[in-house]
């Protein structure tokens, strides 16, 4: 009966409440992640087909200037890995998943504004309804979420301790401000900071290499070309 009760307390509307702002992150972050792949996707598609032909195209025109051996492997190399790109964005149904999360996360939004103790356990059933139904969120969304969190409370990331007391509006008791620094301790203890956070700056990085590759395939034909380059290959 007491184990019953402690659970109770420790499961009330204000827990429910942290657990729903922890969802709906997680949400938000996922959504962000798959629109930018699906813009990244199309993108490529679109970027990478242009260069195709603009590199068949001068190939074909301006040998004398354009290696044609140079241009011609890597006009095939792109078009294997083109078709190999095609296949898995049409397999990842970016704009199913996105559609989706943005239904969950104005449902989440909806449950959250009507939460009280009265309705509480409805409330519940509809959220586990919806992340029963969800995807699974990755680790780096997690991790970006509690990066908000230490943001918000003003805590370390890597001491994972608050940066200085401070009792405001948004920390009325000693409890809070604790619980705060636990509730980071715990989140962070489930993934590895350093390797979401490499996976975040990899990202970034990674449309900048896709942009640079035919960029540079195009300077190097044009400067192992005849009449431009330094080898000649005939």
């Amino acid at each position: 009966m007491e184990n019953t009760q402690q659970r109770e307390k420790k499961y009330n509307e204000k827990k429910w409440k942290k657990i729903m702002d922890t969802t709906q992150n997680n949400y938000a972050n996922m959504l962000k992640r798959l629109t930018r792949k699906k813009k990244l996707s199309n993108f490529v598609l679109i970027y990478y087909s242009i260069f195709l032909i603009i590199n068949t195209l001068t190939g074909k025109y301006f040998s004398s200037y354009f290696n044609p051996i140079f241009s011609e492997y890597f006009g095939i190399i792109l078009s294997v890995v083109m078709l190999a790109y095609s296949i898995i964005n049409s397999n990842a149904n970016y704009e199913v998943r996105i559609v989706n999360i943005e239904s969950a996360l104005n449902k989440l939004k909806t449950i959250k504004r009507q939460l009280c103790e009265e309705n509480l356990q409805d409330c519940i059933d509809r959220y586990n309804k919806i992340t029963d139904s969800t995807e699974r969120r990755e680790d780096v969304d997690f991790y970006i979420t509690i990066k908000h969190f230490c943001k918000e409370y003003e805590i370390n990331l890597l001491t994972k301790k608050h940066k200085k007391e401070f009792f405001d509006s948004k920390n009325k008791s000693r409890e809070d401000y604790n619980d705060q620094e636990e509730a980071v301790k715990n989140y962070l203890s489930e993934i590895n900071v350093v390797f979401e956070q490499g996976k975040i700056f990899f990202g970034y990085l990674w449309p900048i290499i896709l942009f640079v590759i035919p960029v540079l395939i195009f300077v190097l034909c044009v400067i192992t070309s005849s009449k431009v380059g330094f080898v000649k290959l005939v």
